[in-house]
């Protein structure tokens, strides 16, 4: 029933809610893993136990290990030498063997599900009576920045989505209008034969749906594609991504593309149809 003519707005209409899911499928991954990457950035964070002079690193690095919430396998002994080849590579500093100020140290890591300001104080706590640690340092504000920065980006992009939901609601009515105006005749002539108006709204919601499928086509490809490269180019990535939450993501990208052209083009076709004989051939 539609014109030739209106052809290319609902190739605007399908690039518009592409857009839309695109943005509101990147939202999704983002609040989805947040907790993932929060997790594996908890887990990668050095913990520093300085060594007293003298004293002995077996002794330190059994107790770091028998820590119940210290992750298994990550403690690991940093001579005093290593640490001055290490400040020497990344601030082009050197120091000579006899006046290096550093000491002797071991770096560990906390499980994720114990990471936290208590759990930290108490191992501070408990590591710093142990007669061979001089102190314990960590940082807790890097976690507090990521989550934080997270939810900003997060939130960001869900309001440009919003932003691009309604464009897309504006393009899609006004290609129904322009469809429904282009076929008035035909319309007002079902009318008159006692067409009913779900009969006449079939066709342009069929054609709205077939527009959200494409968009979610597009969109569906355009987030794949980004998971590919960004695992080409950012590794990391990989580890936090759960394919479940992509699956997650991937449907409700695909309802959505469904249900804001039919509703939208739904009612379009119920204000247009509202408008009396005299209206119609305006």
């Amino acid at each position: 029933m539609s014109s030739t003519k209106s052809k290319p707005s609902h190739i605007y209409s399908s690039i518009s809610v592409a857009i839309v899911m695109f943005l509101l499928g990147i939202f999704l991954l983002v609040f989805l893993h947040a907790h993932n990457l929060t997790n594996i950035i908890k887990e990668k964070m050095d913990i520093v136990a300085e060594l007293v002079v003298g004293g002995s690193s077996e002794a330190a690095l059994k107790a770091i290990e028998d820590i119940k919430e210290v992750r298994p396998g990550s403690a690991n002994l940093r001579s005093k030498a290593d640490a001055s080849t290490a400040m020497g590579q990344n601030f082009n500093m050197s120091f000579p063997e006899d006046a290096n100020p550093f000491r002797d140290m071991i770096t560990f890591n906390v499980k994720a599900a114990e990471y936290s300001i208590t759990s930290l104080e108490n191992i501070k706590t408990q590591l710093e009576s142990n007669s061979n640690i001089e102190a314990i340092y960590y940082e807790d504000l890097t976690i507090q920045n990521i989550r934080a920065n997270l939810n900003k980006v997060a939130y960001i992009i869900f309001g440009v989505g919003l932003i691009f939901v309604f464009l897309a609601i504006i393009i899609i009515r006004n290609t129904i209008n322009l469809s429904m105006y282009a076929d008035r005749h035909e319309i007002k002539t079902m009318e008159l034969v006692g067409a009913r108006w779900g009969f006449i709204k079939m066709p342009y919601i069929k054609t709205s749906v077939l527009v959200g499928v494409r968009a979610f086509v597009i969109a569906a490809i355009a987030i794949m594609g980004l998971l590919i490269v960004s695992q080409i180019y950012l590794p990391l990535v990989w580890e936090i991504i759960n394919f479940v939450y992509v699956l997650i993501t991937l449907v409700s990208i695909a309802l959505l593309a469904i249900i804001i052209p039919a509703i939208t083009c739904n009612s379009a076709a119920n204000k247009y149809l509202k408008l009396n004989m005299e209206g119609i051939y305006d």
